[in-house]
């Protein structure tokens, strides 16, 4: 490639300053020319830090300049669908931070005015990008495992005093709790793995009786899948332990798999064989930080046209469907179809 992608950020927090800035910096397809955040010293702040030539306060100040080939949205979750909606408006290819947006309507305006740009719009759902669920995932694919039935998925962070983004506890920036957070994702990269089975109906319970936030802090699901399948998903903010604890157990007729660490047994001739991958990117203190690279990666080759989105817009706007069924399902204290009004 004789030139590369011209790169904007919005946002300078710190998944941009964790993680965006320093992968778009170190890449060779990437050139990352400008910064906008409303706190405009944390913009100016940011940009002597990491050599940023622009930096602005307004971030129409990035979508009006046309050397300017894609930007990252990573600000709060209520803003995404105006920047957007502005930045494909301006004929720029986007790449949003997870979720999406707080409602399913919101997701669907940003799939539908992409369409109409002409330009593409990924979501970054990093769980899909990890080694190990990537290699997870082609061994579904393949059937390796037979036909996967049950999955159990959970992802739990020990009580302990608040210190995250505040606004993650407002549902009206956000969209909610820890089944936003947490959960959003956990059941997207479940429902990746299988092939994106249709999810048929959904019953769940939620608290919020531990951390005394006005959101959930504790989600408890369980998901109903076309041809029979289920997924029973657990995830909070609030588990009462010393440490962190995350799981995910694929169980099929001819296998099973398990995230965090990988372990894949087959049934071979009889009997149960441990088929697990070996290699340096599977080890665990690798997954976090090689799931951002594949991310951003991916997302260059996507607009170089090299390859085929693996996490398309329309992908999360399905699952914001659901996420919102299930929401649903816990305050009316039934199961819930998706899709019923």
């Amino acid at each position: 490639m004789s030139k590369k992608l011209r790169i904007g950020i919005l946002g300078a927090g710190g998944i941009s300053q964790l993680v965006h800035i320093p992968i778009l910096k170190k890449h060779k397809y990437a050139d990352l020319v400008a910064i906008a955040d409303l706190e405009y010293d944390k913009a100016v702040k940011v940009a002597e830090k990491f050599k940023i030539p622009g930096f602005y306060r307004d971030p129409d100040e990035i979508f009006s300049r046309d050397d300017i080939d894609a930007v990252h949205i990573n600000t709060p979750t209520n803003s995404h669908l105006a920047l957007a909606l502005a930045a494909l408006s301006a004929g720029k290819h986007v790449l949003v931070e997870k979720p999406i947006a707080r409602r399913a309507d919101e997701a669907l305006r940003m799939v539908e005015a992409a369409k109409n740009a002409n330009r593409k719009l990924m979501v970054a759902m990093n769980l899909r990008f990890r080694p190990d669920s990537m290699i997870l995932h082609d061994f579904v694919e393949g059937r390796e495992l037979g036909k996967v039935r049950i999955v159990r998925a959970g992802w739990l962070k020990r009580k302990s005093n608040w210190s995250r983004n505040p606004w993650l506890a407002n549902a009206r920036i956000s969209g909610g709790g820890v089944m936003m957070d947490l959960g959003l994702p956990l059941l997207d990269v479940c429902l990746w793995i299988m092939g994106n089975p249709k999810v048929q109906r959904v019953s769940a319970s939620m608290m919020k009786d531990r951390l005394g936030l006005p959101v959930e802090d504790t989600v408890c699901a369980f998901y109903s899948l076309s041809g029979g399948s289920t997924i029973m998903l657990n995830t909070t903010w609030s588990y009462m332990s010393d440490e962190n604890a995350a799981f995910t157990v694929f169980s099929g007729d001819k296998g099973m798999a398990e995230l965090d660490p990988l372990k894949i047994t087959k049934e071979i001739r009889g009997n149960l064989v441990n088929v697990t991958p070996a290699g340096k990117n599977l080890r665990t203190q690798n997954l976090y930080k090689r799931s951002y690279e594949y991310e951003v990666d991916h997302f260059l080759k996507l607009l170089m046209r090299e390859t085929k989105a693996l996490s398309p817009g329309k992908d999360a706007a399905a699952l914001m469907r659901i996420v919102e069924a299930t929401y649903k399902a816990a305050s009316e204290n039934r199961e819930v179809e998706i899709g019923e009004s």
